[in-house]
Parts: structure tokens; C-alpha cells; sequence
């Protein structure tokens, strides 16, 4: 089977769908209704999440926007290995994730730094697959050292 893009497969997974339930003569409605949930289920959230992901990886520790989002957990790991990075981030995941809950039961949930974390996990166990150890370093000090641009006045 060729490869084909993260995106692409969710789009032929959406027109499946609507085809299959074409085949079963149901109502327009219907189709669209299959088509949609197709295209907003959570194997379509995951594969977003994917994606995320794979933006800030192909836009690497030099970009503003890598910068802003991770910044400040670079300067946490700085000085450890991407093992213990990846333990780190595990636990603070756990903790915050436990946060969120509490203040999600209290009216008051935010995820921003929840997502952050679940992208840096998933960042950091895809380094370790492909055996950036060596990398790591220089990564989390290119990340770390980029100056924030400030907005013209």
C-alpha cells in the first residue's frame, strides 16, 4: 500500500463513509450526517492532534511559533537527557492533567497548557524512536536561545 499524507487518509476515510452509506440507499441527509461524523470522530481528533505535531517538527526550534509554544519547557529541560525529558514531561502531564480536571468540575477548566504538553510528550517519544539522543541537546538549546521578537510600536 503507497504512503499517503496524514490528511489525505482522514479525507478518503470521510468519502468512505459517505459512499458506504450511499450503497445502503440511505436519504441525502444521511450521507452527509455519515460524512460529517466521519470527518469529526475521534480518530479524525487524533489524527489532528497528528498533524499538529508533525507542523511544529517540520518547522523546527528556530520558528517564532515553536518558540512561543515550548519555549518555556525547554528552559525546564535544559540539562537533562531526552530520557529523563521524557519522564519529566510525563509527570508534569499527569499533574497538570489532574489540575484541568478539578477546575473543569469547578467551571473553571483551561487546556492550553494540557495541549502543549500532550504535543511535547508525543515530540519527545518520536526524537527518542528515531534516536535523536545525540540531537537532543542542541535542540533544547536552539529552542531555548531564540530571541522573542517584540511587536513594532
Amino acid at each position: 500500500m503507497p504512503y499517503r499524507p496524514r490528511n489525505q487518509r482522514d479525507l478518503e476515510r470521510a468519502r468512505r463513509s459517505a459512499d458506504a452509506a450511499r450503497a445502503q440507499g440511505r436519504s441525502a441527509v444521511d450521507v452527509a450526517l455519515a460524512q460529517i461524523g466521519a470527518a469529526f470522530d475521534h480518530v479524525s481528533a487524533v489524527n489532528g492532534f497528528k498533524l499538529r505535531v508533525e507542523r511544529f517538527l517540520r518547522l523546527g526550534p528556530h520558528d517564532n511559533a515553536v518558540h512561543a509554544r515550548f519555549g518555556a519547557r525547554a528552559q525546564l529541560l535544559s540539562g537533562h537527557s531526552l530520557d529523563v525529558a521524557i519522564a519529566l514531561t510525563e509527570r508534569w502531564w499527569r499533574s497538570e492533567r489532574k489540575a484541568f480536571q478539578i477546575a473543569s468540575a469547578l467551571g473553571r477548566g483551561n487546556r492550553l497548557s494540557l495541549d502543549v504538553l500532550s504535543e511535547l510528550r508525543l515530540m519527545l517519544r518520536i526524537m527518542r524512536f528515531k534516536r535523536m539522543q545525540a540531537q537532543f541537546p542542541q535542540i533544547l538549546m536552539d529552542l531555548r536561545d531564540q530571541p522573542i521578537a517584540e511587536a513594532a510600536e
